[in-house]
């Protein structure tokens, strides 16, 4: 059984568990094999030396490729800024991937747009294939990628490891930043619409990355208590733990509503594989309970 199989069998929810630092984002085209970690062989020198340095300045950096068409002439690559209230991304179609050194790397940083492209007019949809890295997401990653790009054709894009191995298929659409979690084939209608529309689904939602996983668990209460699921329907204002083991998270609604939420951490009792790549290290997963929520309208 697998470890996206055994998280399932287990009820571990998928809230909260998108990453919690990621503000920057560069998405790199290169038709594989990608290797488990690391980079794939042959790269020029400027690139291996770029990708040390946006390590080091904390960007994202992920490996891509065409659903349809892996080997193509020309290099494709997404920059993105994941702030929220300031979301960008620029897209850049190289000739050569030496050409990528020409990319502001400390704009990128400071979620400023570095200019090396046009500016997305589309959300970019990723989905994890990476089987080197955990077998999980390639088998259920790449039926998802193919039934989404069908749908989405020209947004969607398969992509080395985003987090998670057991919330495969995993799917994060960029500027937003937002992470699906368990997705099926069955659900890739509704998850395009939804992307279309700047909405999420929240049976799916893992959360949105950059947010500390309290905070995602708060929107996640906030979004179901009230049936919002408009991308930016929930803005995160501030958090601070509290002497009784909370978390307090200040949330501001779309329709002026100003949310306090107290929620808990609370772990597993349950070791089990978190990854298919090394099934003999277990761990006890966590999640959040909520605790206490209190609104009041036009307070925001």
């Amino acid at each position: 059984m697998g470890c996206a199989a055994i998280r399932q069998a287990c009820g571990e929810p998928l809230i909260a568990t998108a990453p919690e630092s990621a503000s920057a984002w560069l998405l790199v085209e290169h038709p594989g094999p990608w290797p488990a970690t690391g980079s794939p062989p042959g790269l020029p020198p400027e690139v291996l030396r770029m990708r040390e340095q946006a390590a080091g300045a904390g960007i994202r950096w992920h490996w891509i490729r065409s659903v349809r068409e892996r080997h193509r002439p020309t290099t494709t690559v997404f920059a993105a800024g994941t702030h929220l209230g300031g979301t960008w991304i620029e897209r850049a179609t190289l000739t050569e991937p030496r050409e990528l050194a020409g990319l502001d790397l400390g704009a990128l940083a400071e979620g400023r747009p570095p200019g090396f492209g046009e500016r997305g007019r589309h959300r970019v949809v990723v989905v994890c294939t990476h089987g080197r890295r955990d077998v999980c997401c390639a088998r259920l990653g790449r039926p998802v990628a193919e039934r989404l790009d069908r749908r989405m054709p020209g947004q969607v894009w398969e992509s080395t490891h985003l987090g998670g191995h057991r919330f495969a298929a995993c799917v994060v659409t960029l500027p937003d930043a937002v992470f699906h979690g368990g997705v099926t084939p069955a659900d890739t209608p509704t998850l395009a619409d939804a992307i279309t529309a700047g909405h999420v689904v929240p049976g799916r939602l893992r959360g949105r990355a950059g947010l500390p996983a309290p905070v995602q668990a708060a929107e996640h209460f906030a979004r179901v208590h009230y049936g919002i699921r408009g991308v930016d329907g929930v803005l995160p204002l501030r958090h601070e733990p509290v002497p009784d083991g909370t978390v307090r998270v200040e949330l501001a609604l779309d329709d002026g509503t100003a949310c306090v939420v107290h929620v808990r951490a609370r772990r597993s009792t349950v070791a089990r594989p978190t990854s298919c790549a090394a099934p003999e290290a277990t761990a006890t997963p966590g999640t959040f309970e909520l605790v206490a929520l209190h609104c009041r309208q036009g307070a925001a």
